[in-house]
């Protein structure tokens, strides 16, 4: 029963739900496993209680709302319920994680004070909130921090859509002073100590748009002392300031950072890698990241050799070459999410280095269907053997690499870096002798290296015999990988370890049963395929057919325009 038990805790619901009622010993078994995790909002308990021959709902005794609440451990609640959740709340004594939407006073105050000796996890969310007088009585809010500060466990804090008063701020801050992580998503904050405070045991802080003066948002920052993890998004309008340089000297421990749709300068980034040589997760799509940025990156070992996740997906100045650049230099990169690279740039040398990599994305442009430059490009993937998630497509919101925040060009000056690095000299200097200016400046310290590495790859990239192979693209082609057969697909043979196959923004993939049949064979570890098999319909449910028959096993997302079929 030991090993049904642990099968159980893999399985969906409504797999597990059809477990449940194959016969008496699995379902005294698996009754711990199916209500541990209790969602609400979801029909569960509806379907739950119904008596299946005479299709009529009926309510529980008392010792079986006993017995059931005992075995809940987590649970999604929503101030209107039905009488059966109702009557099964008040039973609940074992929580560990809490997820509240539009909550009533006395029932959300009783249920976690029941709970104080376990309760970890707490995310309250405030939806609706222009009309928070419906779902909750005004002095709700006022006495729910004091409330948490009973739970003495608690580690999680997630406040969305929330408001902490100037009343409710001391038991707030209070509460703080014993969490390891806390997001604050679009909440504000009404008020900040005017007394220094110290938040040792934070590790992990996201502030999401928070109404929230900066350089307020960074003192609560300063106040935790051994920080690791930081994510900031500011609210509409308000830039990354000079306040974020201080990051790097009052979290000295700091190694995750999320500065994703920040409007900051490259410069003021680029200071805080600079002083962050650690970090081994960064997240900078949609941000400033460009080219001060990437030079930080790639010139200083340190970070080269720490940096091991990195996502520089719709950056208006990130170009190709430093894409390239990154794949080769980075060594230890596990994760990695770019936006567009012309297929002749990945496949040019130095080849790419980052061969332990685990999740890739990347939208390969330039190719025209050409054969010579998809086996190429298939060749340089079949190296990464560690791959777990491969994902193709163009950048979100139909953005493109290489257009500037104005609507210009952006500059490729800082091409040059890149054909500096190529010329394998194995350290830093053919990166610090290139410049702003292009890279061909006689800085000292290999200076000359890097203008001739420069121009010997310059020259390269523009009279490559692949650049004779282009041909003119018909309109109805994409400009983008074809998975097929013939033009090299079952060199990712080597790719034993990929468990998501992504490529729901090619909407003109031309597979066929052939295909379906490799990749049905060829990856033994495939859990999901994301993406348009075909662009007929007719042969797309075909080949979608086809692939359930196969495997059984696999998730298909098929995603066509604005529609998305589960299988």
């Amino acid at each position: 029963m030991a090993i049904l038990i642990n099968i159980g805790r893999f399985l969906a619901k409504r797999d597990l739900i059809a477990c449940f009622q194959v016969c008496s010993t699995w379902h005294s078994s698996l009754e711990p496993v199916l209500w541990a995790d209790l969602n609400f909002e979801k029909q569960l308990l509806q379907s739950y209680f119904v008596d299946a021959e005479r299709q009529v709902r009926i309510l529980p005794d008392p010792p079986t709302i006993q017995r059931l609440a005992r075995h809940i451990t987590s649970i999604r609640y929503r101030g209107c319920q039905s009488p059966i959740s109702l009557l099964i709340l008040p039973h609940i004594v074992r929580l560990t994680r809490l997820r509240v939407f539009h909550h009533s006073s006395a029932t959300l105050r009783s249920l976690i004070l029941r709970n104080a000796a376990t309760l970890i996890h707490i995310h309250w969310e405030e939806q609706y909130s222009e009309l928070a007088s419906v779902y909750r009585p005004p002095d709700l809010v006022d006495d729910m921090f004091s409330v948490m500060v009973q739970c003495q466990h608690l580690r999680t804090l997630t406040l969305t859509r929330s408001t902490v008063s100037e009343t409710q701020a001391q038991p707030f801050y209070q509460l703080l002073r014993q969490l390891r992580s806390v997001t604050l998503s679009s909440t504000s904050i009404h008020s900040f100590p005017s007394d220094p405070i110290l938040l040792p045991t934070i590790d992990s802080l996201a502030l999401l748009a928070v109404d929230m003066d900066t350089k307020l948002q960074f003192q609560l920052v300063a106040s935790c002392l051994n920080l690791a993890t930081f994510s900031w998004k500011a609210r509409v309008r308000t830039p990354l300031t000079a306040d974020a340089l201080t990051l790097p000297t009052i979290c000295p421990r700091l190694m995750t950072l999320d500065l994703s749709r920040c409007e900051s300068s490259d410069s003021i980034m680029a200071q805080i890698l600079q002083k962050s040589p650690q970090l081994s997760f960064l997240n900078a799509s949609r941000s400033s990241f460009g080219p001060a940025c990437f030079q930080i990156l790639v010139r200083n070992p340190k970070s080269r050799a720490a940096l091991q996740h990195l996502d520089i997906r719709t950056c208006w100045d990130v170009t190709p070459e430093m894409i390239h650049a990154i794949m080769v230099y980075c060594h230890r990169l596990v994760s990695f999410q770019a936006s567009d690279i012309p297929a002749r740039v990945l496949i040019q040398e130095p080849q790419i280095q980052c061969l332990q990599l685990e999740i890739l994305t990347l939208n390969l442009t330039e190719i025209a269907q050409d054969k010579t430059i998809q086996f190429r490009v298939y060749e340089q993937l079949a190296r990464l053997t560690r791959l777990k998630i491969l994902t193709f497509g163009p950048a979100a919101d139909n953005s493109r690499i290489g257009i500037a925040t104005n609507g210009g060009t952006a500059p490729r000056t800082w091409m040059g870096m890149g054909m500096g690095m190529g010329i394998g000299t194995g350290t830093g200097n053919g990166v610090a002798g290139a410049t702003a200016g292009g890279g061909g400046g006689g800085g000292a310290g290999g200076g000359g290296a890097a203008a001739a590495g420069a121009r010997r790859l310059q020259h390269a990239i523009g009279s490559t015999p692949l650049n004779n192979m282009m041909t003119t693209l018909k309109k109805d082609e994409p400009d983008s990988m074809d998975f097929r057969l013939k033009y090299g697909l079952a060199q990712l043979a080597t790719l034993k370890q990929l468990e998501e196959f992504r490529f729901e923004g090619l909407v003109l993939c031309k597979m066929d049963v052939d295909e379906i049949q490799w990749i049905a064979n060829a990856w033994k570890s495939l859990r999901m395929v994301r993406g348009v098999l075909h662009k007929e319909k007719r042969r797309r449910a075909r080949l979608e057919s086809k692939l359930r028959e196969l495997r059984p096993d696999v998730r298909l997302v098929s995603i066509d325009m604005c529609k998305v079929t589960l299988f």
